[in-house]
Protein backbone atom coordinates (compact mmCIF):
# COMPACT_ATOMS: atom_id res chain seq x y z
CA UNK A 1 0.00 0.00 0.00
CA UNK A 2 1.55 3.50 -1.22
CA UNK A 3 1.84 6.32 1.58
CA UNK A 4 -0.87 9.20 1.33
CA UNK A 5 0.29 12.27 -0.66
CA UNK A 6 0.27 15.48 1.34
CA UNK A 7 -1.16 17.79 -1.05
CA UNK A 8 -3.89 14.88 -2.62
CA UNK A 9 -5.20 14.31 0.69
CA UNK A 10 -5.02 17.80 1.73
CA UNK A 11 -7.50 18.67 -0.92
CA UNK A 12 -9.91 15.47 -0.35
CA UNK A 13 -12.00 18.04 1.78
CA UNK A 14 -13.58 19.03 -1.47
CA UNK A 15 -15.35 16.28 -1.50
CA UNK A 16 -17.26 17.21 2.09
CA UNK A 17 -17.64 21.15 0.94
CA UNK A 18 -21.13 20.26 -0.41
CA UNK A 19 -22.32 23.14 -2.41
CA UNK A 20 -19.82 25.74 -3.55
CA UNK A 21 -20.04 29.36 -3.08
CA UNK A 22 -21.66 31.76 -5.30
CA UNK A 23 -18.54 33.40 -6.45
CA UNK A 24 -19.39 33.71 -10.24
CA UNK A 25 -23.28 35.28 -9.24
CA UNK A 26 -23.57 38.85 -8.98
CA UNK A 27 -24.47 40.41 -6.04
CA UNK A 28 -26.79 42.93 -7.29
CA UNK A 29 -28.11 45.59 -4.72
CA UNK A 30 -27.48 46.03 -1.19
CA UNK A 31 -24.58 45.43 1.28
CA UNK A 32 -23.23 42.21 2.34
CA UNK A 33 -21.11 39.71 0.43
CA UNK A 34 -22.39 36.91 2.33
CA UNK A 35 -25.93 36.05 2.40
CA UNK A 36 -28.08 32.92 4.28
CA UNK A 37 -31.67 32.22 3.94
CA UNK A 38 -32.95 30.57 7.06
CA UNK A 39 -36.40 28.67 6.30
CA UNK A 40 -38.44 27.22 8.97
CA UNK A 41 -41.27 24.37 7.87
CA UNK A 42 -44.49 23.08 9.56
CA UNK A 43 -45.37 26.34 11.02
CA UNK A 44 -47.13 28.89 12.65
CA UNK A 45 -46.45 26.88 15.94
CA UNK A 46 -46.15 27.75 19.76
CA UNK A 47 -42.48 28.80 18.97
CA UNK A 48 -43.05 30.95 16.17
CA UNK A 49 -43.23 34.09 18.67
CA UNK A 50 -39.98 33.70 20.17
CA UNK A 51 -38.42 33.12 16.90
CA UNK A 52 -40.05 36.75 15.67
CA UNK A 53 -38.93 38.14 18.96
CA UNK A 54 -35.16 37.02 18.42
CA UNK A 55 -35.06 37.58 14.03
CA UNK A 56 -36.21 40.96 15.05
CA UNK A 57 -33.74 42.21 17.76
CA UNK A 58 -30.89 40.51 15.50
CA UNK A 59 -32.02 42.25 12.22
CA UNK A 60 -32.95 39.15 10.47
CA UNK A 61 -35.41 37.82 8.34
CA UNK A 62 -36.60 34.33 7.65
CA UNK A 63 -39.09 32.79 5.33
CA UNK A 64 -42.20 30.92 6.75
CA UNK A 65 -43.41 27.78 4.48
CA UNK A 66 -46.69 27.15 6.39
CA UNK A 67 -49.30 24.48 6.90
CA UNK A 68 -52.77 25.47 5.84
CA UNK A 69 -54.30 23.65 8.38
CA UNK A 70 -52.56 26.06 10.40
CA UNK A 71 -53.19 29.32 9.20
CA UNK A 72 -56.56 30.34 10.27
CA UNK A 73 -55.87 29.92 13.46
CA UNK A 74 -52.78 31.71 13.58
CA UNK A 75 -53.39 35.14 11.75
CA UNK A 76 -51.95 37.31 14.12
CA UNK A 77 -48.87 35.52 13.87
CA UNK A 78 -48.95 35.53 9.95
CA UNK A 79 -49.85 38.97 10.17
CA UNK A 80 -46.63 39.90 12.09
CA UNK A 81 -44.37 38.21 10.01
CA UNK A 82 -45.35 39.79 6.89
CA UNK A 83 -45.53 43.11 8.50
CA UNK A 84 -42.13 42.86 10.11
CA UNK A 85 -40.65 41.74 6.44
CA UNK A 86 -40.64 37.98 6.58
CA UNK A 87 -41.65 35.96 3.34
CA UNK A 88 -44.33 34.02 3.82
CA UNK A 89 -44.46 31.05 1.73
CA UNK A 90 -46.50 27.77 1.19
CA UNK A 91 -46.10 24.15 2.66
CA UNK A 92 -49.28 22.71 1.57
CA UNK A 93 -52.60 22.12 2.85
CA UNK A 94 -52.01 19.19 5.35
CA UNK A 95 -48.02 18.17 4.64
CA UNK A 96 -48.92 15.34 2.74
CA UNK A 97 -46.15 13.89 -0.10
CA UNK A 98 -47.63 16.08 -3.09
CA UNK A 99 -46.00 13.57 -5.79
CA UNK A 100 -48.31 10.85 -4.68
CA UNK A 101 -51.87 12.75 -4.93
CA UNK A 102 -54.08 12.86 -7.79
CA UNK A 103 -53.97 16.20 -10.14
CA UNK A 104 -57.35 17.50 -8.41
CA UNK A 105 -56.28 16.86 -4.66
CA UNK A 106 -53.16 18.02 -5.53
CA UNK A 107 -54.90 21.41 -6.73
CA UNK A 108 -56.61 21.57 -3.23
CA UNK A 109 -53.64 21.40 -1.60
CA UNK A 110 -51.84 24.34 -3.20
CA UNK A 111 -55.10 26.24 -3.89
CA UNK A 112 -57.16 25.86 -0.43
CA UNK A 113 -53.35 26.94 1.01
CA UNK A 114 -52.58 30.16 -0.97
CA UNK A 115 -56.47 31.14 -0.64
CA UNK A 116 -55.96 30.82 3.28
CA UNK A 117 -52.79 32.86 3.56
CA UNK A 118 -54.07 35.46 0.75
CA UNK A 119 -57.21 35.82 2.77
CA UNK A 120 -54.93 37.07 6.10
CA UNK A 121 -51.95 39.06 3.92
CA UNK A 122 -53.56 40.48 0.92
CA UNK A 123 -50.80 38.62 -1.21
CA UNK A 124 -50.14 36.45 -3.54
CA UNK A 125 -47.72 34.19 -5.44
CA UNK A 126 -46.27 32.26 -2.37
CA UNK A 127 -43.20 30.27 -2.81
CA UNK A 128 -43.90 26.71 -2.30
CA UNK A 129 -41.95 23.58 -0.85
CA UNK A 130 -43.70 20.53 -1.05
CA UNK A 131 -43.85 18.43 2.27
CA UNK A 132 -40.72 16.29 2.46
CA UNK A 133 -39.06 17.48 -0.39
CA UNK A 134 -41.41 15.37 -2.76
CA UNK A 135 -42.26 16.45 -6.02
CA UNK A 136 -42.72 15.64 -9.76
CA UNK A 137 -43.68 16.43 -13.03
CA UNK A 138 -46.81 17.12 -12.36
CA UNK A 139 -46.58 18.70 -9.22
CA UNK A 140 -43.91 21.40 -11.05
CA UNK A 141 -46.93 22.14 -13.68
CA UNK A 142 -48.78 22.89 -11.20
CA UNK A 143 -47.39 24.61 -8.55
CA UNK A 144 -47.57 28.10 -10.95
CA UNK A 145 -44.17 29.61 -8.16
CA UNK A 146 -40.87 28.68 -7.99
CA UNK A 147 -40.15 25.44 -5.70
CA UNK A 148 -37.92 25.83 -2.68
CA UNK A 149 -35.75 22.87 -1.68
CA UNK A 150 -32.63 24.11 0.50
CA UNK A 151 -28.85 23.33 0.59
CA UNK A 152 -28.63 22.63 4.34
CA UNK A 153 -30.72 20.13 6.00
CA UNK A 154 -30.43 20.41 9.89
CA UNK A 155 -32.28 17.34 11.07
CA UNK A 156 -33.64 19.49 13.93
CA UNK A 157 -37.20 17.41 13.73
CA UNK A 158 -34.94 14.10 14.43
CA UNK A 159 -32.33 15.64 17.04
CA UNK A 160 -33.91 17.97 19.04
CA UNK A 161 -31.04 19.30 20.28
CA UNK A 162 -30.59 23.24 20.17
CA UNK A 163 -26.42 22.78 19.92
CA UNK A 164 -26.30 20.13 16.97
CA UNK A 165 -28.77 22.36 15.36
CA UNK A 166 -26.34 25.45 15.88
CA UNK A 167 -23.61 23.46 14.57
CA UNK A 168 -25.42 22.23 11.59
CA UNK A 169 -26.31 26.14 10.47
CA UNK A 170 -22.69 26.96 11.27
CA UNK A 171 -21.00 24.38 9.73
CA UNK A 172 -22.99 24.20 6.59
CA UNK A 173 -23.20 28.53 5.94
CA UNK A 174 -22.15 29.49 2.35
CA UNK A 175 -23.25 32.19 0.66
CA UNK A 176 -26.19 31.31 -1.20
CA UNK A 177 -27.21 28.63 1.29
CA UNK A 178 -30.86 27.78 1.90
CA UNK A 179 -31.19 26.59 5.29
CA UNK A 180 -33.94 24.23 6.74
CA UNK A 181 -35.56 23.86 10.12
CA UNK A 182 -38.69 23.86 11.71
CA UNK A 183 -40.20 26.49 14.30
CA UNK A 184 -42.34 24.16 15.70
CA UNK A 185 -39.58 22.61 17.97
CA UNK A 186 -38.06 24.69 20.53
CA UNK A 187 -34.94 23.38 19.71
CA UNK A 188 -35.25 24.41 16.73
CA UNK A 189 -35.78 28.06 17.31
CA UNK A 190 -33.05 27.96 20.10
CA UNK A 191 -30.51 26.69 17.94
CA UNK A 192 -31.15 28.71 15.20
CA UNK A 193 -31.28 31.96 17.81
CA UNK A 194 -27.71 30.81 18.54
CA UNK A 195 -26.52 30.31 15.13
CA UNK A 196 -27.60 33.74 13.78
CA UNK A 197 -24.89 35.46 16.38
CA UNK A 198 -21.98 33.40 15.28
CA UNK A 199 -22.50 33.58 11.92
CA UNK A 200 -23.56 37.51 11.58
CA UNK A 201 -20.07 38.17 13.79
CA UNK A 202 -18.13 36.00 10.45
CA UNK A 203 -20.05 38.94 8.32
CA UNK A 204 -23.32 36.78 7.18
CA UNK A 205 -26.76 38.68 6.24
CA UNK A 206 -29.66 36.78 7.37
CA UNK A 207 -32.25 37.52 3.95
CA UNK A 208 -35.65 35.90 2.89
CA UNK A 209 -35.22 33.64 -0.13
CA UNK A 210 -36.70 36.15 -2.28
CA UNK A 211 -34.38 38.95 -1.26
CA UNK A 212 -31.31 36.28 -1.92
CA UNK A 213 -32.52 35.52 -5.48
CA UNK A 214 -32.86 39.13 -6.32
CA UNK A 215 -29.50 39.97 -4.40
CA UNK A 216 -27.26 37.37 -6.06
CA UNK A 217 -29.24 38.14 -9.67
CA UNK A 218 -31.46 35.15 -9.65
CA UNK A 219 -34.70 35.74 -11.78
CA UNK A 220 -36.95 32.47 -9.92
CA UNK A 221 -39.44 30.61 -12.63
CA UNK A 222 -42.57 29.26 -11.99
CA UNK A 223 -42.48 24.98 -11.60
CA UNK A 224 -38.20 25.61 -11.25
CA UNK A 225 -36.26 23.69 -7.86
CA UNK A 226 -34.06 25.56 -6.51
CA UNK A 227 -31.25 24.31 -3.37
CA UNK A 228 -29.90 27.47 -2.98
CA UNK A 229 -28.95 30.92 -4.98
CA UNK A 230 -26.47 28.81 -6.52
CA UNK A 231 -28.01 25.77 -8.16
CA UNK A 232 -31.55 24.30 -9.34
CA UNK A 233 -32.43 20.48 -9.47
CA UNK A 234 -34.68 18.87 -12.34
CA UNK A 235 -37.20 16.21 -12.14
CA UNK A 236 -38.42 14.09 -9.02
CA UNK A 237 -35.66 16.12 -7.16
CA UNK A 238 -32.72 13.47 -8.52
CA UNK A 239 -30.18 15.74 -9.70
CA UNK A 240 -29.09 19.70 -9.57
CA UNK A 241 -29.86 21.10 -13.22
CA UNK A 242 -26.24 23.45 -13.05
CA UNK A 243 -23.43 24.01 -11.46
CA UNK A 244 -22.77 26.75 -9.25
CA UNK A 245 -20.98 28.86 -12.09
CA UNK A 246 -24.51 28.39 -14.36
CA UNK A 247 -23.07 25.93 -16.74
CA UNK A 248 -23.60 22.22 -16.92
CA UNK A 249 -20.61 21.08 -18.47
CA UNK A 250 -20.34 18.94 -21.48
CA UNK A 251 -17.03 17.86 -22.97
CA UNK A 252 -16.48 21.25 -24.93
CA UNK A 253 -16.70 22.89 -21.45
CA UNK A 254 -15.76 20.40 -19.14
CA UNK A 255 -11.50 21.77 -19.07
CA UNK A 256 -12.56 24.42 -17.28
CA UNK A 257 -13.98 22.59 -14.23
CA UNK A 258 -12.17 22.15 -11.02
CA UNK A 259 -12.39 19.10 -10.98
CA UNK A 260 -10.66 18.14 -15.32
CA UNK A 261 -7.96 16.03 -13.63
CA UNK A 262 -9.95 14.26 -11.63
CA UNK A 263 -12.55 13.26 -14.02
CA UNK A 264 -9.89 12.54 -16.68
CA UNK A 265 -8.04 10.26 -14.56
CA UNK A 266 -11.42 8.09 -13.53
CA UNK A 267 -12.82 8.11 -17.15
CA UNK A 268 -9.48 7.14 -18.46
CA UNK A 269 -9.02 3.47 -15.62
CA UNK A 270 -13.66 3.19 -17.00
CA UNK A 271 -14.25 4.31 -13.43
CA UNK A 272 -17.01 6.47 -14.15
CA UNK A 273 -19.03 6.75 -17.81
CA UNK A 274 -20.84 10.03 -18.71
CA UNK A 275 -24.06 10.23 -18.25
CA UNK A 276 -24.67 10.67 -22.39
CA UNK A 277 -22.35 10.45 -25.33
CA UNK A 278 -21.18 14.01 -24.95
CA UNK A 279 -21.52 14.88 -21.10
CA UNK A 280 -20.22 13.71 -18.18
CA UNK A 281 -22.34 15.89 -15.59
CA UNK A 282 -19.78 16.85 -13.06
CA UNK A 283 -22.36 18.64 -11.11
CA UNK A 284 -25.39 16.22 -10.77
CA UNK A 285 -25.07 14.55 -7.31
CA UNK A 286 -24.07 10.59 -7.10
CA UNK A 287 -27.03 8.21 -6.44
CA UNK A 288 -26.81 4.66 -4.84
CA UNK A 289 -27.13 2.88 -8.15
CA UNK A 290 -24.00 5.05 -9.89
CA UNK A 291 -21.84 4.91 -6.58
CA UNK A 292 -22.41 1.23 -6.53
CA UNK A 293 -21.35 1.20 -10.35
CA UNK A 294 -18.26 3.00 -9.48
CA UNK A 295 -16.87 0.58 -7.28
CA UNK A 296 -17.73 -2.54 -9.40
CA UNK A 297 -15.81 -1.12 -12.24
CA UNK A 298 -12.91 -0.70 -9.37
CA UNK A 299 -13.45 -3.98 -8.75
CA UNK A 300 -12.93 -5.09 -13.12
CA UNK A 301 -14.32 -8.37 -12.19
CA UNK A 302 -16.99 -10.97 -13.61
CA UNK A 303 -20.81 -9.67 -12.44
CA UNK A 304 -22.45 -11.83 -14.81
CA UNK A 305 -22.80 -14.41 -11.97
CA UNK A 306 -24.31 -12.34 -9.46
CA UNK A 307 -28.31 -12.56 -9.28
CA UNK A 308 -30.53 -9.61 -8.15
CA UNK A 309 -32.07 -9.67 -4.86
CA UNK A 310 -33.96 -5.86 -5.13
CA UNK A 311 -37.54 -5.65 -6.40
CA UNK A 312 -36.34 -1.88 -7.44
CA UNK A 313 -33.73 -2.72 -9.24
CA UNK A 314 -34.86 -2.28 -13.23
CA UNK A 315 -34.22 -5.61 -14.94
CA UNK A 316 -31.11 -4.81 -17.83
CA UNK A 317 -30.26 -1.10 -15.62
CA UNK A 318 -27.09 0.09 -16.01
CA UNK A 319 -26.41 -1.14 -12.27
CA UNK A 320 -28.37 -4.10 -12.12
CA UNK A 321 -25.29 -6.21 -11.79
CA UNK A 322 -23.19 -4.26 -9.90
CA UNK A 323 -25.64 -4.16 -7.45
CA UNK A 324 -26.43 -7.50 -7.67
CA UNK A 325 -22.71 -7.94 -6.86
CA UNK A 326 -22.20 -5.29 -4.20
CA UNK A 327 -24.98 -6.81 -2.31
CA UNK A 328 -23.46 -10.40 -2.75
CA UNK A 329 -20.09 -9.64 -0.77
CA UNK A 330 -22.01 -7.51 1.47
CA UNK A 331 -20.67 -3.87 0.41
CA UNK A 332 -24.23 -2.67 0.47
CA UNK A 333 -27.17 -3.38 1.72
CA UNK A 334 -30.91 -2.96 0.84
CA UNK A 335 -32.92 0.24 2.10
CA UNK A 336 -35.57 -2.46 3.53
CA UNK A 337 -36.03 -6.28 3.19
CA UNK A 338 -36.49 -5.96 -0.77
CA UNK A 339 -35.64 -2.84 -1.83
CA UNK A 340 -32.55 -1.21 -3.07
CA UNK A 341 -33.38 2.66 -3.67
CA UNK A 342 -31.05 2.89 -6.75
CA UNK A 343 -32.00 6.84 -7.49
CA UNK A 344 -31.75 8.12 -3.53
CA UNK A 345 -28.90 10.05 -3.03
CA UNK A 346 -25.66 8.64 -0.82
CA UNK A 347 -24.83 10.84 1.68
CA UNK A 348 -21.15 11.08 3.00
CA UNK A 349 -21.41 8.58 5.74
CA UNK A 350 -23.06 5.76 3.48
CA UNK A 351 -20.48 6.68 0.65
CA UNK A 352 -17.66 6.09 3.35
CA UNK A 353 -19.39 2.81 4.66
CA UNK A 354 -19.72 1.56 0.81
CA UNK A 355 -15.99 2.59 0.39
CA UNK A 356 -14.74 1.16 3.51
CA UNK A 357 -16.72 -1.94 2.82
CA UNK A 358 -15.20 -2.01 -0.42
CA UNK A 359 -11.77 -1.24 1.04
CA UNK A 360 -12.18 -4.93 3.31
CA UNK A 361 -13.49 -6.83 0.61
CA UNK A 362 -10.35 -5.70 -1.94
CA UNK A 363 -8.09 -6.97 0.92
CA UNK A 364 -6.50 -3.30 1.16
CA UNK A 365 -6.26 -3.92 4.77
CA UNK A 366 -7.44 -0.30 6.30
CA UNK A 367 -7.46 -0.11 10.11
CA UNK A 368 -8.67 1.92 12.61
CA UNK A 369 -7.20 2.52 15.82
CA UNK A 370 -9.61 5.75 17.09
CA UNK A 371 -12.36 5.28 19.12
CA UNK A 372 -13.86 8.42 17.76
CA UNK A 373 -13.27 10.98 14.61
CA UNK A 374 -11.52 14.36 14.77
CA UNK A 375 -15.12 15.59 13.84
CA UNK A 376 -16.99 18.63 15.80
CA UNK A 377 -20.43 16.48 14.65
CA UNK A 378 -18.79 13.02 15.57
CA UNK A 379 -22.39 12.44 17.36
CA UNK A 380 -24.39 13.03 14.14
CA UNK A 381 -22.56 10.31 11.85
CA UNK A 382 -25.00 7.23 12.33
CA UNK A 383 -23.70 4.43 14.31
CA UNK A 384 -23.62 2.00 11.14
CA UNK A 385 -21.19 4.40 9.72
CA UNK A 386 -18.83 5.26 12.07
CA UNK A 387 -15.79 2.85 11.91
CA UNK A 388 -15.77 3.08 8.09
CA UNK A 389 -15.47 7.04 8.88
CA UNK A 390 -13.23 6.81 11.01
CA UNK A 391 -11.10 4.02 9.25
CA UNK A 392 -10.50 6.21 6.22
CA UNK A 393 -10.32 9.15 8.13
CA UNK A 394 -7.61 7.67 9.65
CA UNK A 395 -6.31 6.41 6.51
CA UNK A 396 -6.03 10.25 5.11
CA UNK A 397 -9.02 9.14 2.77
CA UNK A 398 -11.27 11.61 3.96
CA UNK A 399 -11.44 15.16 6.12
CA UNK A 400 -13.70 17.31 7.62
CA UNK A 401 -14.79 20.95 6.19
CA UNK A 402 -12.87 23.88 7.24
CA UNK A 403 -15.29 23.96 10.19
CA UNK A 404 -14.24 20.84 11.56
CA UNK A 405 -17.37 19.25 10.98
CA UNK A 406 -17.39 15.97 8.78
CA UNK A 407 -21.60 16.56 7.67
CA UNK A 408 -22.69 12.74 7.51
CA UNK A 409 -25.91 13.66 5.69
CA UNK A 410 -24.26 15.72 3.00
CA UNK A 411 -24.58 14.63 -0.22
CA UNK A 412 -21.93 14.56 -3.08
CA UNK A 413 -21.91 15.42 -7.21
CA UNK A 414 -20.05 13.30 -9.67
CA UNK A 415 -16.84 15.66 -9.68
CA UNK A 416 -16.18 15.54 -5.73
CA UNK A 417 -16.24 11.73 -5.90
CA UNK A 418 -14.47 11.59 -8.94
CA UNK A 419 -11.97 13.38 -6.71
CA UNK A 420 -11.75 10.88 -3.76
CA UNK A 421 -11.61 7.35 -6.27
CA UNK A 422 -9.01 9.71 -7.90
CA UNK A 423 -6.73 9.79 -4.45
CA UNK A 424 -8.24 6.44 -3.28
CA UNK A 425 -7.54 4.48 -6.50
CA UNK A 426 -3.84 6.39 -6.61
CA UNK A 427 -2.78 5.58 -3.32
CA UNK A 428 -4.40 2.66 -2.22
CA UNK A 429 -5.33 0.16 -5.38
CA UNK A 430 -3.67 -0.91 -8.71
CA UNK A 431 -7.06 -1.09 -11.15
CA UNK A 432 -5.56 -4.02 -13.03
CA UNK A 433 -4.80 -6.09 -10.31
CA UNK A 434 -8.10 -5.64 -7.64
CA UNK A 435 -9.66 -9.17 -9.48
CA UNK A 436 -6.51 -10.81 -8.81
CA UNK A 437 -5.75 -9.44 -5.71
CA UNK A 438 -9.78 -10.70 -4.07
CA UNK A 439 -9.35 -14.21 -5.89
Amino acid sequence: MKSLKRVLTSIILVLFLGVLPCEALANTGGSGDKLLALTFDDGPGPYTAQLLDALSAKGAKATFFLVGTRVASNAELIKRQQEEGHQIASHAWNHPQLNTLSSDALAAQLNDTANAITAITGTTGFYLRPPYGSYNATVQAYAGVPIILWSVDTLDWKYRNAETVKNSIVNGAQDGAIILLHDIHPTSVEGAIAAIDILQAQGYEFVTVEELFSRRGVTPVAGTVYTSACSTVTKDGEEPKEDPTGADYDESKLDSHWAYEDICFVKERNIFQGTSDTAFSPDKYMTRAMFVTVLSRLYGGDLNEYANVFSDVEPGSYYEKSVAWAAANGIVEGTSEDTFSPDDFVTREQMSALMARYADYANLNLKATVEKADFSDDADISDYAKADVYKLQEAGVIQGTGDGAFEPQGKATRAQTAKICHVFVQDFVDVKAITDTIK
